[in-house]
């Protein structure tokens, strides 16, 4: 059997870095699947392997993976590198400490409470609390986890009686339905409400949802707002909508996993205003902040709630009453091991700075800015005004082509730029109508690389249309 070492690996990492940095690669070079698997041997058994076999496959890992540090990739809604955070995160491995007890993770339990305060003080919460969890998805679990409590707290303890319903608008992220399912509300209880052509919940469609579920003799508990929709980039409406959550007793959370970020530019935080008239806003660290995957925050306004609610067991061996209990991170959570992911934010919060996170922000807007601008100029056409950092856009063209037509133009562009290497990037629908969906995250993004990549556009889609009939579709 290998002996390996701690020095060994630090020392294979190193040649793995060097060699992955003296190496030129697309953005992208994934293809199919089944191809992938007969290449590349990931096959275990029964002896084990040397290092110099590891870092083979640690090269292969590097070099086959989109390169998410590209300023070509343009795809999801996180791009870049923040060596802080990468440093945090390599120092978080080497402890493999958990977050449950501040006995076991004393400095992380501290750098994860001024995080939450500082990240409730950009919100507006003056007395909120918070935990970080894995992602959007588990906070926006843990926000209508708080909600259902608000309205039924035996359901802690008996279980849900009455028929419970929940209101997101159409651009909501899916997780939304996964939470409700895991909750055992029913997804047939969230009620997807109507959004404006620029992404936005309608209050009005809100209230008219709300007052017909109380004439089905249903219990509303929730109402789910977003910050940056996933592709539209979109911001629902705080002020109104809190209105509306009062008037009915509702609790109201802001999915911020995307958006939240904008808090921290003063030019810009007014896309985000009213945020701390709600119940409690998630917030993606490893999105726009570039730490690396994974790192979120819950935040409440109200302290207390996340143990009221998450807490259960432990206390015989784990949860000691001593002098540090107050410091038990663990019991606000629904994870019992959970990660120092606290150190990586942490990290790259103190080197970066609010000052520096806000510069990001106004860098990326102005960026998509001069984009938007391009536009005009090109064959290509805005679906919407973007209001944040997503861009939807398509080939104008023939008025007679239909939406297949425009989708399927918008798949053979994007698989076209992504083979030659000239940007990772997706296709998106939203309201009936498909588009190009170019998400700026990454700070290296220039105009003029953006500018080439909507020349090659122009040059691909004149090109596709002179080697297939897509009014036929």
């Amino acid at each position: 059997m290998a002996k390996h070492s701690v020095q060994n690996s630090l020392l294979v990492l190193n040649s793995v870095i060097d060699r992955y940095n003296t190496q030129a690669r697309p953005v992208s070079n994934n293809g199919s699947a089944r191809v992938l698997q007969a290449e590349l041997d990931v096959s275990l058994s029964d002896g084990g392997a040397e290092m110099a076999e590891l870092e083979e496959m640690a090269l292969h890992y590097l070099q086959i993976n989109p390169d998410v540090s590209s300023a070509k990739f343009n795809k999801l809604l996180y791009s870049g590198l923040n060596a802080p955070a990468l440093f945090g995160d390599w120092v978080t491995s080497i402890s493999n400490a958990t977050m449950h007890t501040y006995q076991v993770s004393p400095v992380a339990t501290l750098m994860e409470l001024e995080l939450i305060d500082q990240w409730n003080k950009l919100v507006g919460f003056e007395r909120g609390e918070g935990v970080m969890v894995s992602g959007g998805s588990q906070a926006n679990l843990i926000a209508l986890l708080l909600a259902r409590h608000k309205i039924c707290p035996q359901a802690k303890t008996q279980g849900i009686r009455d028929r419970l319903v929940a209101y997101v608008s159409d651009q909501a992220h899916y997780s939304s339905l996964k939470a409700i399912n895991v909750l055992g509300i029913g997804s047939d209880n969230l009620i997807s409400v109507a959004s404006d052509e620029q992404g936005r919940i309608l209050p009005e469609a809100l209230e008219k949802a709300i007052k017909a579920s109380l004439a089905l003799g249903h219990k509303p508990f929730y109402i789910g707002l977003t910050a940056g929709t996933t592709v539209l980039g979109a911001f629902d409406p705080v002020a109104p909508c809190a209105a509306i959550a009062k008037r009915y007793d509702l609790w109201l959370h802001i999915d911020g996993a995307w958006g939240a970020p904008i808090l921290f530019s003063k030019k810009h935080r007014h896309l985000l205003a009213d945020a701390q008239l709600a119940d409690s806003v998630a917030w993606d660290a490893h999105k726009l902040m570039n730490v690396p995957l994974t790192a979120a925050v819950i935040l409440t306004r109200e302290q207390g709630l996340l143990k009221e609610v998450c807490s259960g067991g432990g206390g015989d061996y784990l949860f000691h009453a001593d002098e540090n209990a107050a410091y038990n991170l663990g019991e606000r959570s629904i994870q019992c091991g959970r990660r120092a992911d606290a150190l990586k934010v942490w990290m790259s919060w103190k080197a970066i700075g609010n000052n520096g996170f806000a510069e990001k922000i106004d860098t990326l807007q102005q960026l998509k800015a001069d984009f938007v601008a391009l536009l005009p100029s090109s064959r290509f056409e805005l679906l919407h005004m973007p209001s944040y950092l997503n861009v939807l856009f398509r080939y104008h063209g023939d008025e007679t082509l239909t939406e297949k037509a425009h989708k399927t133009i918008c798949i053979d562009i994007c698989t076209a730029l992504k083979q030659q290497n000239i940007a990772y990037i997706d296709y998106a629908s939203c309201k009936g109508r498909s588009g190009i969906r170019l998400i700026l995250a990454n700070t290296n993004i220039e105009i003029e690389q953006l500018q080439l990549m909507l020349e090659a556009c122009d040059a691909i889609v004149l090109s596709l249309l002179t080697e297939r009939d897509y009014s036929r579709l």
